[in-house]
């Protein structure tokens, strides 16, 4: 069986962490562990790590350097063969058996499956991930830790996260992996969490993270991504469709 690791970082969110903490620990899943990293937090948050401790493989509240410095410590104490990082204020749906079908679905490095996404209670849309996700579509959308399972030996494969980033080390980390060809992927349409909207990434902006990963990480691509960017308010359109198929049939009959 396929023994996944949810990991939960926090600071100053004692509410927010306390949520997180029972929709978690809802799942009837069998074989998961649960990891809490509290960033030494001064609003009762450490009350709320020590009345769960008994329920979790590893929790701890000490001073960090940031968001991925305490996802890192998460990754340095799981066990499990899947990472699933529920961040605090974010929940698992309420399906006290959605761990269990995520686990059938586990078989590539990276498995994104959908998230639904509230600001004030309330769900203002949902985000979904093709069912085979390109360097190009993670480029433009990344994807959504929150709902996206990683094999834990895909962090030894590739590094940790790179805590360098303030806020985008994770979309770092998938761009990272989508250049190695070796790590395979896939996007499953099954809401499984909820991202709270309205976190330090809206408040702090991503535009210097970005541009720094870009340059760092895609110099070579960028002008070729960039024109793609232009092309996708057309990708519906019926001339584009035809020329598509048009290029299919003559790969059949020309190998």
């Amino acid at each position: 069986m396929t023994k996944i690791s949810i990991i939960t970082i926090n600071y100053n969110d004692a509410l927010g962490l306390e949520k997180t903490i029972k929709s978690v620990l809802n799942q009837t899943f069998s074989d998961f562990e649960y990891i809490v990293i509290d960033g030494d937090s001064t609003d009762g948050s450490k009350d709320v790590v020590l009345k769960y401790q008994d329920k979790l493989a590893y929790g701890v509240s000490e001073p960090d350097s940031g968001i991925y410095n305490a996802m890192n410590k998460g990754i340095n104490a799981a066990k499990g063969d899947y990472l699933l990082f529920v961040n605090s204020g974010d929940v698992l749906v309420d399906d006290a058996a959605i761990l269990n079908i995520c686990s059938e679905k586990l078989n590539e490095d990276i498995v994104a499956f959908d998230c639904f996404l509230e600001r004030n209670n309330k769900i203002m849309g949902r985000r979904t991930h093709i069912e085979q996700p390109t360097l190009f579509y993670v480029y433009k959308n990344g994807l959504k830790h929150q709902s996206t399972f990683i094999r834990r030996t895909l962090f030894e494969k590739m590094g940790h996260y790179e805590e360098k980033y303030k806020i985008a080390g994770d979309y770092e980390f998938w761009i990272r992996c989508f250049l190695e060809p070796s790590v395979t992927s896939k996007g499953v349409t099954i809401p499984i969490s909820i991202y709270k909207l309205g976190g330090i990434s809206e408040i702090v902006g991503w535009g210097n993270d970005f541009n720094l990963i870009h340059q760092d990480l895609l110099p070579h691509l960028l002008t070729d991504f960039r024109h793609f960017e232009k092309l996708l308010p057309y990708q519906n359109s019926r001339i584009l469709t035809s020329v598509i198929k048009l290029q299919k049939w003559f790969k059949k009959i020309i190998p």
